[in-house]
């Protein structure tokens, strides 16, 4: 999970210096494109026999759709607010997945990770300000992009079961490629040698990142994973201040503090509540690795 992170971030970092110069519907064609070649070229070379089949195509269809709203709402805020409010407004995704944990998954949620999810979202709005004219449109469209990044999360915990990670992360990409192609044609820029490194890396990372995410997600219950999402603050406060000298405002510090102490408690709880088991004791590298163990059976 936390090389996920790593990788998200720095994803966020190529894609806000990009959209400097380029449209969102180029950055969104050109970062699924890439995304996808990698995956796609993982599956048929390293994963098992089937690894690229989706056994329930609908569900990976909506996926699609969440992936789709998610970026385009991300990538609207990156270059209107600092990198880390970005993050900070993104870091309600795990309290909306604890909070979706019991109702569309069947995980306990005990009262105490309720009022962290409170406490949490108190934490939001000390960052947003709601009221005092300080709420901007971008901060509002993060946030809903958090929202649906929550509900992605919670689909690759539900769809684990049936489906391969090389499928829960290559199925993602289709209907936000093909929603920004007319978009991508009319503001179409033809990128510099440099700027097409930008984009190859946008993908890799972007790739990568949801690689490792969904792997994480098959070996533990989603309540327990997401709080290691909050190691994303310290890397965007760091490259927004040594790329564009952007210094968090107090209120940005004060409300992720909020939210990652919340965050911290719930995993705090989690842990409290279970004891240690088999299936998150997996070396890092076994993250990517798929395999199967015959016809029939999903990925491990």
């Amino acid at each position: 999970m936390c090389s996920g992170v790593l990788c998200m971030v720095g994803l966020d970092v190529c894609a806000k210096w990009l959209l400097e110069t380029y449209a969102i519907s180029q950055l969104v064609l050109l970062r699924c494109g890439f995304s996808a070649l990698l995956i796609f070229w993982y599956g048929l070379t390293r994963a098992a026999p089937g690894a690229l089949k989706p056994r329930r195509p609908l569900l990976h269809l909506g996926r699609s759709v969440l992936m789709a709203g998610s970026m385009f709402a991300f990538f609207y805020a990156l270059p209107r607010i600092s990198l880390a409010e970005v993050l900070t407004f993104a870091f309600a995704a795990p309290l909306i997945v604890t909070a979706l944990s019991r109702p569309l998954l069947g995980e306990v949620v005990g009262p105490w990770r309720w009022l962290a999810v409170l406490i949490g979202f108190s934490g939001v709005m000390v960052v947003l300000q709601p009221g005092q004219g300080l709420m901007e449109p971008a901060a509002l469209v993060a946030l809903g992009g958090a929202a649906l990044y929550a509900l992605l999360s919670v689909s690759a915990r539900h769809l684990s079961a049936t489906e391969t990670t090389i499928s829960l992360s290559l199925y993602l990409f289709p209907l936000p490629m093909l929603i920004s192609v007319p978009l991508a044609v009319r503001d179409w820029i033809t990128p510099a040698p440099w700027d097409w490194l930008l984009f190859a890396a946008c993908g890799i990372f972007g790739g990568l990142a949801f690689v490792f995410m969904n792997a994480a997600f098959r070996r533990a219950q989603a309540a327990l994973l997401v709080p290691f999402e909050y190691t994303g603050l310290v890397w965007a406060a760091g490259a927004g201040y040594l790329l564009w000298g952007e210094v968090p405002a107090a209120r940005t510090w004060l409300g992720a503090g909020i939210i990652v102490s919340s965050g911290l408690f719930i995993l705090y709880r989690e842990t409290r509540s279970h004891r240690p088991q088999s299936q998150a004791d997996f070396p890092l590298q076994e993250a990517v690795v798929a395999r199967a163990e015959g016809p029939g059976r999903t990925e491990q």
